[in-house]
């Protein structure tokens, strides 16, 4: 007899709540702008004051919420777990529990002379779940350590051979994490650039179904 991996609901429920707290703190510096604004003389001056907040309160909800929608997306064809799956998903939660505080130090250093570092900062916590996601398939295919996922039959993987299906997975985070890579790079020569290139990326994530349904055979067609 041997020990069973967890069921994959675990993990779901577990990510459930981690999203869930990190999208209820997004909101707190929002609140925390209220006491301020009311007690001030010029109600909608200060409002657009702290537009910085307003901002990436509306930019990181975004990102969060599409994480979300991608992760249970993805998920839903993973059949069973593994170590790696497990700490897959470890990994990717530390990364959206950390989305607040990337929130907090945009609005904090959004148009200020230190706006490249508020900006550097939020790009590493925007692009970090492909990376470590990338350097943790990287690193086990090395040590030949298992990375073998299940799929449901109806997915595109299912039935491919594991080089193929390490390759696809390993474009598909490995796009964005060197898209990362370059845009947080550029912040430190224009920090709006930068932004804007981040942007453009996050409304990438809006429908992950249709996304994926583009990427999946392009993928096919390149590892061919």
């Amino acid at each position: 007899m041997q020990i069973k991996h967890i069921s994959h609901k675990l993990i779901d429920t577990l990510s459930d709540g981690v999203f869930s707290i990190a999208l209820t703190l997004l909101g707190l510096d929002v609140l925390s702008l209220a006491h301020g604004i009311s007690k001030s003389e010029d109600f909608n001056g200060a409002m657009f004051e702290h537009w910085p907040t307003f901002f990436a309160y509306a930019l990181s909800f975004f990102v969060l919420f599409s994480w979300w929608y991608q992760y249970h997306v993805t998920s839903q064809y993973v059949v069973g777990t593994s170590t790696f799956i497990v700490w897959n998903h470890g990994l990717t939660l530390g990364w959206v529990a950390l989305m607040p505080f990337g929130a907090a130090i945009l609005a904090e250093n959004l148009n200020t002379p230190n706006m490249k570092w508020g900006v550097f900062y939020f790009g590493i916590c925007l692009f970090g779940q492909y990376w470590t996601a990338s350097l943790q398939r990287t690193f086990l295919l090395i040590i030949k350590g298992d990375v073998t996922i299940n799929w449901t039959e109806d997915f595109i993987l299912t039935g491919k051979s594991r080089e193929y299906q390490n390759k696809a997975l390993l474009i598909f985070n490995g796009f964005p994490a060197l898209l990362g890579i370059a845009l947080v790079a550029i912040c430190l020569l224009n920090s709006w650039v930068a932004l804007a290139g981040y942007m453009v990326y996050i409304f990438t994530l809006a429908n992950p179904v249709k996304s994926l349904n583009r990427l999946l055979p392009t993928l096919t067609k390149i590892i061919k």
